[in-house]
């Protein structure tokens, strides 16, 4: 089919007869779409195929009530037709598989980036969600403001962490209840003018830290667990997973380099943040 298809569109003197049962355009895509797809799957999963006992050209007759005579009158006809429907079709079925490509790769980032919980489990009804106590957090040569994403767009409000004049580090802290055990802290950022942020429980966390411009994790420290994952939009789930003793206070950091040194800000550069949250993990 795929070959009869580029002969076709191919060959600018040949124009089909319009087939007596015409597939109307969208099934038509979604047909050329369904043949790709197929096509694609036989040559790189052949045995997940032949296991399951899917075959390309029966799957597609079935699944579309056609016979294949039908199928390559219509194949025939839209490929010497309008130029036009047909470039359509084309540009339709190559938007559909970058979308079906970035939703699989965004599925293969959140399996990989899922931190082994063998032998534990989230204690729920220790969950401290952060994100609606912004009133508690204290702000530390920093402003933290409520923000749009983009300021051109009614776009969901986020807080953003700018770093002010002052010379020194530029941080929120966040008052939680005397922690001992293992905890995993984490929160959705994303680059603004500044791109990296730092996590920390206390000071055995305190290495970790995320470049939001590159999506990787820049600074690790011993003992401490930390994943980074895309989320889209430019958006990454931070987070880091440690055991603590007597900590009371969990920490946000904003950096202009991965050197981590001290500086002087000017009240407009930050990171935009959503979502906070820190969850004591139990073990079986």
């Amino acid at each position: 089919m795929i070959i009869l298809l580029v002969f076709i569109s191919c060959d600018k003197t040949f124009k089909a007869p319009e087939p007596e049962q015409l597939i109307k355009q969208k099934v038509m895509e979604d047909i050329l779409y369904d043949i790709k797809l197929l096509k694609a799957s036989k040559s790189k999963s052949y045995r997940v195929l032949k296991d399951n006992n899917v075959k390309v050209d029966a799957y597609i007759y079935e699944k579309y009530s056609l016979d294949s005579i039908t199928l390559r009158e219509n194949i025939a006809f839209y490929a010497s037709g309008s130029f036009k429907t047909y470039k359509e079709i084309e540009n339709n079925i190559k938007l559909r598989f970058e979308a079906e490509k970035k939703k699989v790769e965004a599925e293969i980032a959140k399996h990989d980036g899922q931190i082994s919980l063998e032998k534990e489990d989230v204690n729920t009804s220790l969950n401290l969600l952060l994100s609606n106590e912004y009133e508690n957090w204290r702000a530390v040569n920093s402003s933290l403001l409520v923000s749009n994403e983009d300021k051109n767009k009614d776009v969901f409000e986020v807080l953003k962490l700018v770093a002010n004049k002052k010379m020194s580090q530029h941080r929120i802290d966040i008052p939680v209840e005397n922690l001992n055990g293992k905890y995993e802290f984490s929160v959705f950022a994303k680059k603004s003018e500044m791109s990296i942020v730092r996590l920390r429980i206390g000071h055995n966390a305190y290495g970790v830290a995320f470049n939001l411009e590159t999506g990787e994790v820049v600074g690790n420290q011993e003992n401490v667990i930390s994943t980074m994952i895309n989320k889209n939009n430019g958006w990454y789930k931070c987070t880091i997973r440690c055991t603590v003793k007597n900590i009371s206070l969990a920490r946000i950091n904003v950096f202009s380099s991965t050197s981590f040194a001290d500086y002087s800000g000017d009240d407009i550069k930050g990171v935009f943040l959503r979502t906070p949250e820190l969850i004591k993990i139990n073990s079986k």
